[in-house]
């Protein structure tokens, strides 16, 4: 049976309403984890911790609009339905070229985030576990790992973030809570001590920081959106959200803006000033990179994936793992070639803004446009919910 052109399969690709909120979660907490304190008061200071709440914020507003999109559109890809609202059933090739704006910026940008976040994996492991390691070993054991985990189908996919959603998500609490022992409650304060265009850019770095929830556009597809989705996407930003929060209120209690603000990777120093109480490691850094490994996994796992799924769909090739294949020295060039840490976090910034603008503005005129065309319909059938799904992503060839 076929659904809009595309072939449906069984309901084992599926992701699950739960998995949907796991997806979104894990593939926000990643490397940018790390650098959050220092970048929530680079520009708002003292009021960094109210920035990070602000960026979530506006971060579920932009999730709230790509899955009211994939209601308008049920078990289309965000390929298909580009095209439908850009073109007509008349003129399908019209369509698809007008898509191509829409489509091909989320592919650069995935594509330029996945080396980033590897080369940054690579930096940290290097400076602060695995010193005498190569750095390009550890950039491609990565993407090596992450490769693989491109050649399941998504429901497998779904599945590992679900499982290392919890194993990543409850110790960061445990230590971000912990670290709370050595906070000085006076660094906290005064709030609001900036300008309101420094504070609004403070909202804007911070908001960058929970990028990733933009790969739903593309995993929503394979989702039964049903109105319970819309509660779970939103708290898979929710809960990085106040993850990210504890934590930027902890590193400015413990630092101070100022020497925050001059630390590389603030987190990593944060944990190493933290004690938890009945844990019987002796260094508690060598848990939380443990942990942290696991997050990165799955933000490059995640992006690797719906990069090779999105040039599948848009050129309408039978499989996405031999483009997942071809990706892999890509993404190994291009995570080289910054040339030093100050330049990694130079692009870093720069990637935020672009990926910032991606998923913040395309969705919201894909949806402008769809309701002006009046393209697509909300779905109003209860037994929509377990209608087969349809292959989107590499299931069984």
């Amino acid at each position: 049976m076929k659904h809009n052109g595309v072939q449906e399969t069984d309901s084992s690709n599926t992701i699950t309403v739960r998995q949907s909120s796991w997806l979104t979660a894990s593939t926000i907490i990643g490397v940018g984890v790390l650098t959050l304190p220092r970048s929530s008061v680079h520009f708002a200071r003292e009021s960094g911790w109210i920035a990070t709440i602000i960026g979530a914020l506006l971060s579920m507003a932009a999730m709230y609009i790509i899955t009211v999109l994939a209601k308008r559109f049920p078990y289309q890809s965000l390929v298909e339905y580009t095209a439908s609202i850009m073109g007509s059933s008349k003129h399908p090739v019209i369509g698809w070229i007008l898509s191509l704006p829409f489509l091909v910026p989320y592919y650069i940008y995935w594509v330029l985030s996945t080396a980033i976040i590897a080369r940054i994996f690579g930096e940290v492991v290097v400076t602060t576990v695995l010193p005498k390691t190569p750095l390009e070993v550890i950039i491609a054991s990565m993407l090596l790992v992450s490769f693989v985990l491109t050649l399941y189908d998504v429901e497998v996919v779904a599945r590992v973030n679900e499982i290392l959603f919890v194993i990543i998500v409850i110790p960061v609490l445990v230590i971000a809570l912990s670290s709370y022992q050595s906070a000085n409650w006076d660094n906290l304060f005064p709030l609001f001590n900036v300008s309101w265009f420094n504070f609004l850019k403070g909202v804007a770095s911070s908001a960058t920081s929970y990028l990733g929830f933009e790969v739903m556009i593309m995993f929503l597809a394979f989702a039964n959106t049903t109105q319970k989705v819309m509660k779970a996407n939103l708290w898979g930003i929710a809960i990085p959200g106040i993850v990210y929060t504890l934590i930027v209120i902890s590193g400015t209690a413990v630092f101070g803006v100022d020497e925050l603000d001059l630390l590389a990777w603030p987190t990593l120093e944060l944990v190493k000033t933290t004690q938890v109480p009945g844990l019987i490691l002796e260094r508690v850094e060598s848990a939380f990179l443990g942990v942290w490994v696991a997050a990165v996994f799955t933000s490059v796992g995640n992006t690797y994936y719906v990069s090779s799924l999105l040039v599948r769909q848009m050129f309408h090739l039978k499989g996405h793992r031999l483009i997942a294949f071809i990706h892999l020295p890509l993404y190994y060039w291009l995570a080289l070639r910054p040339p030093n840490t100050a330049k990694l976090f130079q692009y870093s910034n720069y990637m935020g803004y672009f990926g910032g603008a991606i998923a913040f503005i395309i969705p919201a005129v894909l949806l402008v446009l769809a309701v002006i065309r009046k393209k697509g319909s909300k779905r109003k059938n209860p037994q929509a919910a377990t209608s087969p799904q349809i292959n989107l992503g590499g299931g069984k060839e």
